[in-house]
């Protein structure tokens, strides 16, 4: 079995965890075993600053943006049903 240094299981990580490629799949691109691949994912996946909590941290900032928006628009649309359900006189 070859040995593979910190950085390169690092590296392996972040590629799987960004592209979203499963780890089969992934493994094979870089030319190792998934089973490898998964045990490396287990150990470094919820490191603090690792690829995992990055993710999150931009999916969470993502979210936050798409509720504030969505919001508005709800917003918009009561006011345009109270000004559309209120007969002119």
């Amino acid at each position: 079995m070859a040995k593979y240094d910190e950085e390169f299981q690092r590296n392996a990580v972040d590629h799987l965890i960004k592209t979203g490629k499963s780890a089969k799949r992934v493994a094979g691109d870089l030319g190792i075993s998934d089973g490898a691949l998964r045990l490396w994912r287990d150990k470094y996946i919820n490191e603090p600053g690792g690829a995992q909590q990055e993710n999150l941290r931009e999916e969470n900032e993502r979210l936050k943006k798409e509720i504030a928006e969505l919001r508005v628009e709800r917003d918009i649309l009561k006011k345009s049903v109270g000004i559309f359900s209120n007969p002119r006189k």
